[in-house]
Order: structure tokens, then sequence, then C-alpha cells
């Protein structure tokens, strides 16, 4: 098993770079002119604010994240043994209210837009009912994360599998779509456990889509888990390089927030 650098960026950790601060300009700069058209219009000014104001917030929050990756300085990091690591059911609902009230406002107070847009922002109001409605009946998320001595597992909803640590080739820190990403490749197939046995089809597929669309088998996004990147990168590449302190990972019970690291 190896852990080598990441085909993707060749920095994973990259600063800020010109377009983020660009659109936390340009951001800024709207929200600002929608105070003040409010003042003077104010349908279009709430319009203005619903649209740019969550856009302003997820622009300085990848902002932040990225300066904060890059002066991540731990020297060792230890991973919740034996334990699910599900993913963040209150940052699904967030998003899901942010899209709902974004949409609603906008469909209330957009009647002077034009049709196209008054309708995309009823999608939108119904998607994010639709997804928060989801979130609270507890049908999403409902995929975790675990980590033991023989291996990491992957649930779904309908099944989960297992790769043992020999199966890994490498993993890579990159990004899809500006989220911190983790990218597994593997030696081959034949030794993932599935369950149910049924739906390992169904796994081996997910592989082949995720080799042509993210260019590994596995690709995660820690930020779902409440993980940052280079802490898991930091772990895993222990966990790769050291199998006997793979034996850390035997279930005990460790601070809730699944990955401990420790500093210079």
């Amino acid at each position: 098993m190896t852990v080598t650098d990441s085909p993707y960026p060749k920095s994973p950790y990259p600063k800020p770079g010109v377009k983020d601060w660009a659109l936390l300009v340009i951001n800024i700069v709207f929200v600002a002119a929608g105070f003040f058209i409010l003042l003077h219009k104010s349908d279009v000014g709430i319009v203005t604010l619903a649209f740019f104001g969550p856009c302003l917030i997820i622009t300085i929050g990848t902002v932040l994240r990225k300066m904060r990756f890059r002066r991540f300085r731990a020297l060792k990091a230890e991973i919740v043994g034996g334990i699910p690591i599900r993913a963040s059911r209150t940052q699904a609902l967030a998003i899901a209210l942010m899209l709902m009230l974004m949409g609603a406002i906008i469909v209330v107070f957009g009647r002077s837009y034009p049709l196209i847009f008054w309708m995309l922002a009823w999608m939108i109001a119904l998607l994010g009912g639709g997804v928060t409605n989801a979130v609270l009946l507890g049908l999403i998320p409902n995929d975790y994360v675990k980590f033991d001595p023989e291996g990491i597992t992957f649930a779904r909803a309908r099944y989960s599998y297992i790769v043992p640590w020999g199966k890994i080739a490498q993993v890579s820190a990159g990004h899809m779509y500006d989220n911190p990403a983790l990218f597994i490749s593997l030696h081959d197939y034949n030794g993932i456990i599935v369950h149910p046995r049924e739906k390992r089809d169904r796994v081996l597929k997910s592989f082949a889509w995720g080799s042509g669309w993210a260019g590994a088998p596995i690709m995660l996004l820690p930020s779902r888990y409440g993980i940052d990147l280079p802490l898991l990168m930091l772990a895993l590449e222990r966990y790769l390089s050291e199998p006997t302190a793979r034996s850390e990972l035997a279930h005990r019970l460790i601070p809730r927030a699944g990955l401990s690291a420790q500093g210079q």
C-alpha cells in the first residue's frame, strides 16, 4: 500500500484563489446593493438579498475553509475506531432550509421578475421543502463511514461494503466542484466485502462510475461527516504506512468529533 501525492490539483489545499476573492467581492457588492435598493423598492431589494445573501455566506465559508486548511499543522491524527461516523443531518437540514426559504421569498416578492425566474424560484422552494421533509423524517442522510483494524466500511441506505486496508492502492486529497474530497484507488475489487451479497454488482458499478467521473472508484466528501480533509488524510497516511497503528481502531470511546489531532 502506498500514499502518493494527489493527481488532481498540485496542492490539495490551495489558498483562496482569484475566483474566490472575485466571488466574495461580487456577492458583497450585490448584498450592499440589496440593502440600498430595499429603501426605494422593497420587493426588488428583498429578492436581491434572498439570492445573494446565501451566496455570500457560502463564499465566506469557502474562503475561511481554504485559509484554515493551509494553516493545518498537526503532526498526528487518530480516528475513532469501530464507531459509524454519520453524515451530518444538521448540515443537510441547514442547506435544505436555506433553499426553501430563498425560493419562497423570491416567489412571494419576485412577481415583477420574468416568468422563467419566478418558475425557477418555485422549483428551488419545492426542492428545498422536499429535502427538508426527507431530513426531518430521517430518510436522508442515511450513509456513514466506519474505520476498523480490518478496513473501512462505507454504508448506504440498503447496503454497505468493507474495503480492506490491503486493497487500498492510493489515497489522494483534492476537490470536487470546489468541495474538499478524498479519492481512494484500489488494487482490485476481489477482496471487497459487500453486505448483502446481492448488492455486489451495484457496488462494482459505483466503482466503475466513480473511476470515470472522479478518477477513483471511491470519492468521499469529508465535510459531510464533519471531518476536515487534512486531518483525515493525515490519519489515513499513518494507517497505510504503519499497519501496526491500525490496532488503535479497535472499538473505544474517544472524543465525539471522530478524529483527534496532535499539533506541534
